[in-house]
């Protein structure tokens, strides 16, 4: 009869143990989430604007860096006339803190990138 508590108790630690684990499988998926919407409306305004500025990097690499993004590269476009190709990439580091072993935490470090093309267009509302 003891031994049923003991059991419930243990069942009940793995379970939570299981959903932790599972619930981290997300926190990446919203981060790369965020930048691809961050990069995607850089990518817009290089549209209207006909490349992506020195400040406008800069600006760039600074919201990603809020974000928590590492060692942010970009390679943009400055100057296309309409019509003309337009590319972006991003390339950063994501380090957060997950679960590697039942009771042990250690930093995971994913290389995120952007990558996306488009061309040069002037949009009128």
């Amino acid at each position: 009869m003891p031994v049923k508590p003991v059991v419930t108790g243990i069942m009940l630690i793995f379970v939570v143990f299981l959903l932790v684990y599972m619930v981290e499988f997300f926190i990446p998926l919203s981060v790369k989430a965020d930048i691809d919407m961050i990069c995607r409306n850089a990518l817009l305004n290089m549209e209207n604007a006909g490349g992506l500025s020195s400040d406008k990097k800069q600006e760039l690499k600074a919201e990603l860096e809020s974000r928590g993004l590492a060692g942010v590269v970009i390679t943009a476009t400055e100057n296309a006339r309409q019509g003309e190709k337009l590319e972006l990439r991003v390339e950063g580091e994501y380090t957060y803190s997950r679960i590697t072993s039942l009771f042990g935490r250690g930093d995971v470090t994913l290389r995120l990138v952007y990558d996306k093309s488009t061309m040069s267009r002037k949009v009128v509302n």
